[in-house]
């Protein structure tokens, strides 16, 4: 299989995007016995499919940006594709994942004693000892103050 996948594109935002509304309009139209909506379905699932096993990479490149640049301007969709497309390449990923799963250790050994929030401002993950009432916190990163309940 690696050698088969091995020139290929393989799944980005896009193609998952067409091949879960293809099978939510495939399902939808065989359940409520909707024949168009059916075959519907099936062609996106069929070209995300031939998205994801093509070898012209530049051309999916360019419509995965295409899909972005669109998808951007949707109200509730929009932030949610920008943070997908902002998430970057392979290495900083791996760092990033890296630093989540560090951090999601740090928070679940102290879970009894502190409560976690995040600074509305720059979004930096502060502890709070737990069971001290209200209180006044500055984020050490962008110097905030806000109320926190611990």
């Amino acid at each position: 299989m690696n050698e088969f996948m091995k020139d290929r594109y393989g799944a980005d935002d896009l193609t998952t995007t067409l091949g879960i509304t293809g099978m939510i309009l495939a399902l939808a139209g065989n359940l409520f016995q909707l024949s168009a909506l059916l075959w519907i379905g099936l062609a996106l699932a069929v070209v995300a499919l031939a998205r994801a096993f093509s070898k012209n990479q530049t051309a999916r490149v360019r419509e995965n940006e295409a899909f972005h640049r669109f998808a951007a301007r949707i109200p509730v969709i929009g932030p949610l594709v920008a943070k997908s497309a902002s998430a970057g390449s392979g290495a900083r990923s791996k760092t990033d994942f890296k630093r989540q799963a560090r951090t999601a250790r740090t928070m679940w050994r102290d879970r009894k004693t502190k409560s976690f929030m995040k600074c509305p401002t720059c979004g930096a993950t502060l502890a709070v000892p737990k069971g001290k009432g209200k209180m006044i916190v500055t984020c050490p990163k962008c110097r905030t103050k806000m109320e926190a309940r611990s």
